[in-house]
């Protein structure tokens, strides 16, 4: 299973089950290598000029195991839509027009509406299995924002930490690894940038903001050569409550900012500055980039 979303915002209240090939641009077309133009299959327009008037009628109607790329081009508006994309919708690209113009969002919320954790605001992006690529994509959240266990890579991104509900604490990552015999899933933030919005600004350090925490007994998580201009605590990470750590793989390599001083982690962390070690997680390496991402998404497979 491979995804790939680019240029798109999620906001804190998206929540997506995502399992297989996606995209998400601000080109209103994908050029190929060949610098010949992608034409959408479906176009998604909230003022009725496309085919569809939802972004999930369109995936809906889209070929199942389809073993060419299906464009959906989604036009400029806010979709109020909790997009599930499930595994027999296969190499779908979803084709937006920029960070600020295409905007996914919902507000379902745990207990209120039913529902389970994974499916709520509480998670932005649940990635929640298969090799996935995020690039120049804009995420926005409080606690456990980007989760799940699939084997997931963010690049040129925007990681962006709102303020949360009195009294809660912040936490970009959760990743959920249980099995350390089984498939080798983690989150790597690369070249990311990671900040606050203007209304956690406000509140300065009365709002303590962590990288991450171990979701599952071999969660794994990286954070490598990203700008960190918001104040993260000096723990970097942080337990689940009442939870016993196994072994945990969370590792920091040549950050920038505010945020990345290391001194002061915790024990169970690591930091490296050591490129060798980087690399295990990079495009090429971790996800297998060069053999399933198409040329036309920009992107690099090696240390930055």
């Amino acid at each position: 299973m491979a995804t790939c979303m680019q240029c798109s915002k999620l906001r804190q209240t998206l929540s997506e089950a995502m399992t297989w090939l996606i995209v998400i641009t601000v080109w209103l077309t994908v050029l190929t290598c060949t610098g010949e133009s992608q034409q959408p299959r479906a176009i998604v327009a909230q003022d009725g000029s496309g085919d569809f008037t939802t972004i999930t009628a369109a995936i809906f109607a889209s070929p199942n195991h389809s073993v060419e790329p299906y464009y959906i081009k989604i036009k400029n508006g806010t979709y109020h839509e909790y997009v599930q994309i499930e595994k027999w919708k296969t190499n779908i690209f979803l084709i937006g027009e920029g960070t600020e113009n295409t905007i996914i969002t919902g507000n379902k919320s745990f207990g209120g509406d039913g529902i389970r954790t994974l499916y709520t605001a509480t998670d932005t992006l649940y990635t929640r299995a298969g090799k996935q690529f995020y690039r120049d994509c804009e995420v926005l959240g409080t606690i456990d924002f980007i989760c799940g266990d699939a084997t997931a890579v963010f690049q040129n991104s925007i990681i962006e930490v709102r303020a949360p509900i009195p009294g809660q604490f912040n936490t970009i990552t959760a990743q959920k690894r249980e099995d350390e015999q089984g498939e080798a899933t983690g989150i790597v933030l690369q070249n990311c940038t990671i900040k606050t919005t203007p209304e956690l600004e406000k509140m300065g350090k009365n709002v303590t903001t962590y990288l991450g925490r171990p979701w599952g007994n071999y969660s794994r998580t990286v954070v490598m050569q990203s700008d960190i201009d918001l104040l993260i605590n000096p723990n970097g990470w942080i337990e689940f409550t009442n939870e016993t750590l196994i072994r945990p793989y969370y590792m920091e390599y040549m950050n920038r900012g505010e945020g990345a001083n290391t001194i002061g982690r915790v024990k169970w962390a690591i930091v490296t500055n050591d490129p060798k070690i980087a690399s295990n997680f990079t495009v090429r390496n971790f996800i297998n980039g060069d053999k399933w991402i198409p040329f036309t998404i920009p992107y690099y497979l090696d240390l930055a």
